[in-house]
């Protein structure tokens, strides 16, 4: 494995850094495309990267802008293998079309246009979100697979939420197209994870564990109502990673689900009965997060993978432990 290098985007973020271990542990060659330099010692000395004691297999490039035409250019030389996990988050505060739904896709359609200037590539593996495939919004009686596809939704956006499912749909759409017509070389997977919760690898204290889509899941045992629903489909970070590594196999499955059902509410048992004493002292307190049932269905990927999924219950347990331990609280 020591000729194959691997592109990654996205290396700092929840799943990327998770990501970014396994692939390190399974004895890859790791370029990590970062959008400043100025990060790159603090992530080559986290306690995680470190303990691993392989210094040799991690480097790090500059992409200061994901959504430039030509972001990926010099960063995707030389190089066998991507995984493409950077993309641009949602915000209220910005405009929907400009700075959501439009850098969702180019963020995508960057990496693709690199690609093709890329002789070497054995292999890309793109990390999606259920959204990019589910329609909007929400129809619980329609069943969802990794195949499923719907089309670009209407523009312009008046809020936050469906710009950036929109942009999710018309970046898989955009995927397919590209596939369709430019025909690389190299092979392809694209992974479709539902809300990603568990064990925060980066996190060494509170604050950093809240920058990750678990702060929607303390929500619901710290006491927080929320005032809009969220749809169902959730995934453990842990098999997400693994997904992303097994996926860099060149006879990997095209389309990957990595999500199951699940009730957000449901949390609230699940602390309850694993760390009562913290229920009991008040360190967590019944919120509520309306769910929204969706059927999105991955059991393919237990067939083609070997994956069997985590439960909502593991989730729960391993993201409220860490977050016990990060606030110097007992789990017992």
């Amino acid at each position: 494995m020591s000729s194959n290098t691997i592109l990654l985007t996205g290396g700092t973020g929840f799943i990327g850094f998770h990501v970014l271990l396994k692939v390190l542990e399974a004895g890859w060659t790791v370029r990590a495309a970062i959008r400043s330099l100025s990060k790159a010692d603090s992530l080559a000395k986290h306690p995680k990267i470190v303990a691993l004691g392989v210094p040799d297999k991690l480097s790090f490039v500059e992409v200061p802008d994901i959504t430039a035409a030509n972001a990926y250019d010099e960063a995707i030389k030389g190089v066998t293998h991507v995984i493409h996990l950077a993309s641009p988050l949602p915000s209220p505060f910005l405009d929907p079309l400009t700075g959501i739904y439009q850098p969702n896709i180019n963020s995508v359609t960057a990496l693709l246009s690199a690609t093709l200037k890329a002789p070497t590539l054995k292999k890309v593996v793109i990390t999606s979100s259920v959204f990019g495939n589910s329609p909007f919004p929400p129809n619980p009686s329609q069943r969802i697979d990794a195949e499923f596809r719907v089309p670009n939704l209407e523009i312009p956006f008046d809020s936050m939420m469906p710009a950036y499912w929109g942009g999710k749909i018309a970046a898989t759409n955009a995927i397919d197209a590209f596939y369709k017509e430019k025909k690389p070389s190299y092979s392809l997977s694209v992974i479709y994870p539902g809300f990603v919760f568990g064990t925060d690898q980066r996190a060494l204290k509170t604050e950093d564990f809240m920058s990750s889509t678990n702060r929607i899941l303390l929500g619901v045992i710290t006491g927080h109502a929320a005032d809009s629903p969220m749809p169902a489909g959730a995934v453990h970070v842990d098999d997400t990673a693994n997904i992303h590594v097994l996926a860099l196999k060149e006879d990997a499955p095209r389309n990957i689900g990595s999500t199951i059902p699940h009730v957000f509410d449901e949390a609230w048992d699940a602390v309850s009965k694993h760390y009562p004493e913290a229920v009991k002292s008040g360190v967590f307190t019944k919120g509520s997060q309306p769910t929204i049932p969706v059927v999105w269905d991955s059991t393919q990927t237990t067939k083609d993978l070997g994956i069997t999924f985590k439960s909502w219950e593991d989730m729960v347990v391993d993201a409220a432990g860490q977050y016990l331990e990060l606030s110097g609280k007992p789990k017992a």
